[in-house]
């Protein structure tokens, strides 16, 4: 492929060709013609087309180089490329008609230059066609990069950009072992041929800073020439970013952007360059530190408003929050059939949780974001009023005002009024953020349920909310109660799981709140979840250090609206709020470290507890390495054997998530069962005659996905399948050794635990995406019965015999793996089942502990007594001893509500056992409420009483329980207060406990202490 632009003569010092043109870095030289041996070429290459008669040719030759671009215009470009734009300088000036703007476009495969008028619109206009140019050519963008440059000079503007070929299109696994993404390993060919080594330089030190930070990335620097040169690097989710970045800076008032750069890097980096004159270099960082916000937008209506100078910059980068919010929290609209129908289920709860679901679901399917979008552009004027409004500092009485002007306008369109009172409702429900802080790194803002939630069907009513907007991502941190812990989970997505993904994001996180609140039931903190959905528009190039990037975005966003007194941030909350983060899918390993090192560096004053699952080294309990989730799931596994009478090593077992996780690595080592098949995200092994366990055991050890297990050991009957999405794109079969073929191995991998192959005893997911078994295909869980539905499994109209059961006992060791309907239908057709909030209690416990214990400790102490080295060597004494008893503490706490829960569906078989949960879990949450706002808190002998009761052993060696009260946050104290005495007053008095009872529990306890 032949380059556009030439292999021009270096010369050292010189930053793109020969000396003459005396041209450095940040220099704006006016362009001088070149020498008369060019000119000549140019004229005969533009005559020998025979289109222009000779005078014209001559005339266009001489006016293009005195329009003045700057001089590496000539040290740049070929002269056959010369001649191409003199070419096209001369086709647009005879397609200029009726005033149009000066516009000109050459194509070709592998480049394209564009010519226009030096306005704004027609700037734009050309931008959009480089952009689309390259939109063109996205099934080449995974092995091409582009480069783009734009020359402005006497009201005309040169746009051109080029295709070529990278050195290296796949460089994650280069970069990971290098450290770095250096140009060899990112740039194009004729970037690494072309660029002067001081050119060269300059963008690898932007790469550096890209790779190396999570903040927007841009340097501005005064030129000698008196110009200022905005650098700008990001990774980038779409195409290109010309028009979006052009329109942000031309907000500033008598700017001139006289030239612009832009490449394109193998590793997702895109660059942009601008020399601009007319301003200060503070006017230009006042609108770079948007640039984080705003070039990531979807280019939809809203970002065409901005082009057209409807919207600001920051009025698009509100729009698009609130069309964020809107979409999630509009309410649903009421219809006569929707009423009629709740109320024939009203007293039906898995009919009326479904019929609510549909309703939700349909209500954001009509209110999408491009629809959105498109009635905001129709409205800009208003639009424009709210943000003015949110801006001052929005109150009741302004937004009443707002309200009524919103009524009259859309008097007649209900649909519409119902859209803009959504947005208004943002102002009003938005009581702490940090858009108007300079320098974030996402946007947070602190939603307060009550403003807006009232209206929608949720359950129970948060504490709080959290909003994140990031540059590729959005996100949400929904906590049930004042303190509350729960980790934060990224989820990435295909192109087609993606749009449901989306949808869904609020809904699951609130779920797994809601799950966390009721599984948090030994502990003070309540529940709480944070997620982080990856826009996946990035997920072609995403590699570890962007994954982390994104969660330091989501970290350092939480902490501007957290950490008190922060310069910039919006608060008319006024309280203090004090927020635990725990890892959860794609954010374990040394995410959470990273964290509390990074809340630290911001003057967290909890920081040591700002984050649980943390390395050893800053004294943090790996939830892996001690199978601290492992024990309250083994503690059920185990109640039930026994209940039951059986031998574990007789039975067979399945499990979803694999030998590398921390709960599937620690069931394969705690368990002696016979395992047939287990699941993870490398795919499907199998094996009917039982797989072997050393080799399952050796997996878990090295923490290795299925995929490393030794096919050699499978029976005939057995097999490994890969999930592999390309080999799917292949329609290549894989054939199973019974003849099945499979197409889609993804697929396959996904609905393998419905599939006919399994038939065994005992099933522990641990690992797999929520809602993986709903009332739809509950029945595939059954043999024998092929005209069953989930329905009728539900109403007990299914006989099912125990061999009619694929699995006959399940312990849900993931969160949410089976809807509540799901569970329900499974229990009615006899599987014993114990639900995720009683199995998968450990990890929290242990987190729980981890947090009391770096609350209780000050920096020092903490230092000597909890932090050895990162790889769990060289750790305190009393380290270890505390390890062993929070591993003993919750064992038996899980082992207590099993046998609880046990009894209760002894004494009441009718009861399903997930319904038993609800109740126990729902009781001690209410108890826990009521004491946490009752006067108790006033007696401090009480309150120590308790402390010292909850305290772990070893704790209270290093620190006295007086000394812990001084230490540790009052509210925290008052929930430890409330959790343990509410939890021992259920487990002792059982869930059908009266006021006589609690009244007698807490005299003994009142004179206890």
């Amino acid at each position: 492929m032949n380059s556009l632009f030439s292999n021009a003569l270096r010369v050292p010092g010189t930053a793109f060709g020969p000396a003459s043109t005396h041209v450095r870095f940040g220099s704006s030289t006016v362009g001088v013609a070149p020498d008369q041996a060019t000119q000549d070429a140019i004229i005969s290459a533009i005559a020998d087309r025979k289109v222009f008669q000779a005078d014209k040719v001559n005339a266009a030759v001489k006016e293009f180089f005195n329009l003045g671009f700057d001089a590496t215009y000539n040290a740049f470009f070929s002269t056959e490329t010369m001649s191409e734009h003199v070419y096209g300088y001369l086709c647009a000036q005879g397609e200029v008609v009726g005033g149009n703007a000066f516009l000109h476009t050459t194509v070709r495969d592998n480049f394209a230059f564009y010519f226009c008028d030096d306005s704004h619109q027609a700037q734009i206009e050309a931008m959009r066609k480089v952009e689309q140019f390259i939109v063109d050519r996205k099934d080449l963008t995974a092995t091409h990069g582009f480069s783009v440059r734009s020359y402005h000079g006497s009201g005309k503007v040169l746009f051109a950009v080029q295709l070529d070929k990278f050195i290296n299109p796949n460089p994650t696994d280069a970069i990971k072992a290098s450290g770095k993404p250096t140009l060899d390993l990112v740039a194009t060919e004729t970037f690494i041929k072309e660029r002067s080594e001081e050119a060269k330089e300059r963008y690898q030190a932007l790469l550096n800073l890209i790779h190396e930070s999570f903040h927007e990335n841009y340097q501005i620097q005064e030129t000698p020439s008196g110009e200022i040169a905005l650098s700008i690097g990001f990774r980038a989710d779409r195409p290109a970013y010309f028009s979006t970045l052009t329109c942000l800076l031309s907000e500033i008032p008598d700017l001139k952007i006289n030239k612009k750069f832009m490449e394109s890097f193998s590793n997702g980096v895109q660059t942009y360059t601008f020399y601009i004159s007319g301003t200060t270099k503070e006017a230009v960082a006042s609108k770079a530190n948007l640039i984080n916000q705003l070039p990531h937008r979807p280019n939809n209506a809203i970002s065409h408003l901005m082009a057209d100078k409807i919207l600001t910059a920051e009025e698009t980068v509100f729009s698009h929050i609130i069309m964020i919010f809107s979409f999630y929290f509009s309410p649903p609209a009421e219809s006569e059939d929707y009423t009629r129908l709740k109320a024939m289920v009203e007293h039906e709860p898995v009919g009326l949780n479904r019929l609510k679901s549909l309703r939700s679901s349909l209500s954001q399917e009509i209110m999408s974001e491009h629809h959105l979008g498109d009635v905001i552009a129709a409205n800009p004027e208003l639009l424009k009023e709210i943000y003015a409004d949110f801006k001052a500092g929005s109150t009741p009485a302004t937004r009443e005002a707002i309200a009524a002007k919103i009524q009259t306008t859309f008097e007649k369109d209900a649909h519409t009024r119902n859209i803009f009172n959504a947005f208004l409702s943002f102002n009003g429900a938005a009581v702490k953020h940090n858009f108007f802080k300079s320098d974030k790194a996402a946007i947070a803002i602190r939603l307060d349920p009550k403003a807006f939630m009232g209206k929608l069907d949720f359950p129970r009513m948060p504490h709080g909310i959290f909003m994140f907007v990031g540059p590729q991502w959005r996100g949400f941190h929904v906590r049930f109660t004042d303190i509350a812990r729960g980790g934060v989970r990224m989820i990435l997505s295909d192109p087609k799981s993606y749009p449901q993904n989306k949808q869904s994001l609020f809904q699951e996180n609130y779920n797994l709140a809601h799950t966390q609140l009721l599984k948090n039931k030994d502990i003070p903190e309540g529940g709480s979840k944070g997620t982080i959905l990856v826009s996946t528009r990035t997920l072609g190039r995403l590699d570890d250090n962007d994954k982390l990037r994104m969660f330091r975005q989501y970290v350092d966003a939480l902490l501007d609206v957290t950490i008190p007194n922060q310069s910039s941030i919006v608060d008319t909350l006024k309280q203090p709020e004090i927020i635990f983060l725990g890892p959860d899918e794609n954010t374990a390993g040394h995410y959470p470290a990273i964290a509390a090192l990074h809340s630290k560096g911001r003057g967290h004053s909890w920081w040591k507890s700002f984050t649980t699952g943390k390395d050893p080294s800053l004294g943090g309990i790996p939830h892996d390495t001690y199978g601290m989730t492992t024990n309250s799931v083994r503690a059920c596994v185990e109640g039930i054997y026994e209940k039951l009478g059986l031998d574990q090593t007789t039975l067979t077992k399945f499990q979803t998530g694999g030998p590398d996780g921390d709960l599937g690595s620690n069931e394969i080592l705690c368990g002696k069962e016979k395992y047939t098949s287990i699941v993870d995200g490398a795919g499907v092994l199998f094996d009917p005659s039982g797989l072997n366990r050393e080799e399952l055991l050796r997996l878990a050890k090295e923490r290795k996905t299925v995929d490393h297990y030794d096919v050699k050991k499978l029976s005939a009957k057995g097999f490994f399948i890969a999930a592999d999405k390309n080999r799917d794109l292949t329609g290549e079969p894989v054939v199973l050794p019974d003849g099945t073929k499979i197409y889609k191995t993804v697929e396959f991998r996904n609905n393998f635990h419905l599939s006919d192959y399994i038939n065994t005893d005992v099933f522990v997911p641990c690992g797999g995406r929520p809602r993986s078994v709903v009332l739809s295909n509950v029945h595939k869980l059954l043999r024998n019965h092929p005209t069953a539905t989930g329905e009728m499994m539900l109403r007990g109209l299914v006989d099912a015999k125990p061999n009619d059961l694929k699995y006959k006992i399940i312990v849900e060791g993931a969160n949410l793996f089976i809807s509540h309907d799901a569970r329900l239908a499974l229990e009615k057709c006899g599987v014993t089942l114990i639900k995720d909030a009683t199995a998968n209690k450990g990890g929290v416990t242990s987190s729980s502990l981890e947090v009391f214990t770096g609350l209780a400790l000050n920096d020092e102490e903490h230092k000597k007594l909890m932090c050895g080295n990162a790889d769990g060597t060289n750790l305190p004494e009393f380290y270890q001893r505390l390890v062993k008893e929070i591993s003993s503490i919750i064992y038996n706490n899980a082992r207590r509500e099993f046998e609880l829960i046990w009894r209760i569906a002894q004494e009441h078989p009718d009861i399903p056992k997930s319904i038993i949960t609800d109740r126990l879990s729902r009781k001690i949450v209410e108890i826990r409420g009521f004491i946490y706002e009752s006067s108790m808190f006033d007696d401090k002998k009480f309150v120590r009483y308790v402390l010292d009761a909850y305290a772990p052993k070893t704790l209270k060696e290093a620190v006295s329980v007086d000394e812990m009260m001084k230490r540790v946050p009052e509210n925290y104290q008052r929930a430890i207060c409330s959790i343990w005495l509410a939890s021992n007053y259920v487990y002792s008095k059982g869930i059908d406990s009266n006021e006589f009872d609690f009244y007698e529990f807490m005299r003994t306890h009142r004179a206890n202490a």
